[in-house]
């Protein structure tokens, strides 16, 4: 009798563990359920920018709630893991809709500058990015990428000197299909249009050397 008792308690306490239900306490407090929870840190983890933690829980009742824990990465380090290959100009569009032809950088090395125009530091570095044009001129394809419309840049770009190769209303390949979601951020190309480095915020005077 008493090997069917702990048998049955046995079963009893696995029963209660498997039917507790996991909630996700973030660290603004908020409690959220298990499938909002998932979908959360999957939309957190696809910007590359944010690692996402759970630490043990704590039981009540029937339930049992885990603490998470964010930690911001540097958003240029998964760009980083990048160098070595291609650039896909393919992904953006010229002035006249049309996408770029896969091969439209190679033959020279390239200078690409990610920008916009309600960015204080990209505006910062338009002199750097200059003087380095114009030591090079012809010898280096120089472009800037900016999700802003072209008119937004036309009229910006009557105050303000940036002298590059400009592609515009970029949205859609810079957020969703390359995760540029921090600027200014600059990259160069072998005239094989593959990534040989790349560079987060302002650029120093040693990376511009």
């Amino acid at each position: 009798m008493i090997k069917i008792k702990t048998i049955l308690f046995l079963l009893f306490i696995s029963n209660s563990i498997l039917a507790q239900t996991n909630f996700f306490k973030m660290p603004d407090g908020t409690i959220l359920d298990e499938k909002t929870f998932d979908r959360k840190k999957n939309d957190m983890l696809e910007t590359g920018n944010i690692d996402v933690g759970v630490e043990a829980g704590i039981i009540r009742n029937d339930s049992i709630i885990k603490e998470v824990k964010l930690t911001y990465l540097n958003p240029f380090t998964k760009h980083k893991k990048k160098i070595g290959t291609a650039f896909e100009i393919q992904k953006f569009k010229n002035k006249e809709g049309k996408n770029y032809d896969e091969n439209y950088l190679k033959g020279k090395a390239s200078l690409i500058n990610f920008w916009s125009i309600n960015c204080e530091p990209c505006i910062k570095e338009f002199p750097d990015l200059n003087r380095i044009k114009q030591q090079f001129n012809n010898s280096v394809n120089f472009v800037a990428i900016t999700v802003d419309s072209s008119v937004d840049v036309e009229n910006f770009l009557k105050k303000h000197k940036f002298d590059y190769d400009q592609i515009t209303d970029s949205l859609f390949p810079l957020l969703n299909e390359l995760k540029i979601n921090a600027l200014p951020m600059t990259i160069i190309l072998d005239k094989n249009g593959i990534i040989l480095n790349v560079y987060g915020g302002l650029i120093t005077d040693s990376e511009n050397e």
